[in-house]
């Protein structure tokens, strides 16, 4: 009887201790627009600024919007124009816009505004940007994501 239950107890420890758990990976709400951007600024079609780097990623505050981020910490710093905004997306069209949407960087108050903005396929971004130091020119900001939540996540 105990070499039964001695028996018993170590297929189930085996069966218990053997088996791997599977874990489903979990995005972020804002996934299908969340990543590390390469962009370029267009003017009238011609290539004023770029490369550079641009982070998109999602608020604490809700399922609403994404911030949009240029790295900078100061008004003479960013990779473009020093610039840290917060956009509404509908992430089912993978669309987003802003109306005159503050600057969060210290010392550089101004508006920012975005049309047009969204995700093509699952890898190319397009923007049309006003800011409001240069409210006369329209800057259209596109191009390919870098980094994307699979290259987080190990996929």
């Amino acid at each position: 009887m105990r070499i039964f239950k001695l028996t018993i107890v170590s297929i189930v420890a085996f069966a218990f201790f053997s088996c791997e758990p599977t874990y489903k990976k979990e995005y972020s709400w804002a996934y299908p627009i969340a990543g590390d951007w390469t962009l370029k600024a267009y003017v009238d079609g011609d290539a004023v600024a770029g490369p550079f780097e641009v982070k998109s990623y999602n608020s604490s505050f809700g399922k609403d919007s994404v911030w949009f981020d240029d790295y900078a910490t100061t008004s003479s710093n960013g990779h473009f124009w020093s610039f840290k905004f917060k956009a509404k997306v509908d992430v089912a069209s993978k669309t987003f816009s802003t109306v005159g949407s503050k600057n969060a960087i210290t010392g550089y108050p101004i508006k920012i505004t975005v049309t047009n903005g969204k995700i093509i396929g699952t890898d190319s971004l397009t923007m049309d940007v006003v800011f409001a130091d240069d409210a006369a020119t329209t800057y259209q900001l596109k191009g390919h994501r870098t980094t994307s939540y699979e290259e987080y996540m190990g996929e």
